[in-house]
């Protein structure tokens, strides 16, 4: 055994691998040893599984536990040179047992086309005290399209309207993940049910992995009729490009609820919904009068004129009895002054 640190590393470990598979996509490749290039090849945003068995080999008789041990795999700079490491829980495995621990990667989007180093490793101490290790290397190669534009955000803002419905924003995001420049690419954002049709040449995006070149992001503003109906829309987002020969699409949902104080249109007449002609209908006035009107003799004619003169008489006639009995209280008085 070697010695390093009062701490004891066996020469023979009896901590190894009994069995390694990698799942990439529906395929799996099952027990890959030492040195293995993995033959099935993986791409940016896919996922790759790992699928390691830890091995205590340790015999039933001498019947040695190794605990506290840790499963680790590294894919090496492979995110913008950095590593993906991912490590288990700890855990103990009596004499001659195994289990099983599952490390699942995600390559990243932007990633260059390359064959990258997975290491495998697992460390534990036997009840001796002795430190048990096994160590595993494979191989992974990550391809990629000559010409692939991916949509990273399409985000409308809002996503439902109701009675505001101007200054509708759809916030995008490109990301080149191909192995080309792209030299002419254009976007077209359309509805054809809400008059939408919004052409845009943005130009190039470069194929540089983490780079600013590689990325094009633009908010476009747009707003809708108000007499759209309630309902759900795909705002239809395409980027052609590769000489057209290419497009990535993606439809976010718009969502438009009826507006509540709308209930009638501008002019305030009733607002018409179905397209049909609208009648208005007033209803007749109540019939308010209580007593029935007086019966008027047959050959009797009422005239404006008739009303006016018996109106002048009854006024001229109260006028003279003011007059008389005024004239009747200042005789009175002037009798009384003399006396």
């Amino acid at each position: 055994m070697l010695v390093y640190a009062n701490i004891a590393y066996a020469a023979n470990s009896r901590l190894s691998f009994s069995n390694v598979d990698v799942k990439i996509g529906s395929k799996t490749i099952r027990n890959l040893q030492n040195g293995n290039s993995i033959p099935e090849v993986t791409r940016p945003d896919r996922q790759v599984e790992f699928r390691v068995e830890a091995r205590n080999n340790f015999s039933s008789s001498d019947n040695v536990r190794i605990s506290d041990i840790t499963v680790r795999t590294t894919i090496e700079n492979i995110d913008n040179g950095n590593d993906m490491k991912q490590e288990s829980d700890r855990f103990d495995l009596r004499a001659d047992t195994e289990t099983k621990k599952i490390f699942t990667f995600d390559i990243p989007l932007e990633v260059r086309e390359d064959t990258y180093n997975v290491l495998i490793e697992a460390e534990g101490q036997d009840e001796n005290g002795t430190i048990e290790s096994a160590e595993m290397r494979l191989k992974l190669e990550v391809i990629k399209d000559n010409h692939l534009l991916k949509i990273i955000k399409d985000t409308l803002i809002p996503a439902e309207v109701s009675c505001n419905r101007n200054n509708i924003q759809l916030s995008t995001a490109i990301l080149n993940i191909g192995n080309d420049d792209e030299d002419s690419v254009s976007v077209r954002i359309q509805n054809s049910d809400l008059g939408i049709d919004i052409n845009d040449q943005i130009g190039n995006i470069k194929a540089r992995p983490n780079e600013p070149e590689s990325k094009f992001s633009k908010v476009y503003t747009f707003k809708i009729p108000e007499n759209a109906e309630a309902g759900s829309y795909p705002i239809n987002l395409k980027l052609s490009y590769n000489n057209d020969r290419q497009v990535t699409s993606d439809s976010p949902i718009l969502k438009i609820k009826d507006c509540a104080g709308k209930s009638a249109g501008a002019n305030g007449k009733p607002k018409n919904t179905d397209g049909n002609k609208v009648e208005l209908i007033t209803p007749a006035a109540a019939n308010t009068a209580t007593a029935k009107p007086s019966e008027i003799p047959p050959g009797t004619i009422i005239t404006q004129e008739n009303l006016l003169q018996g109106n002048v008489f009854f006024i001229a006639l109260i006028f003279v009895v003011v007059l008389a009995v005024i004239t009747i209280i200042v005789l009175v008085a002037m009798s009384r002054k003399r006396s």
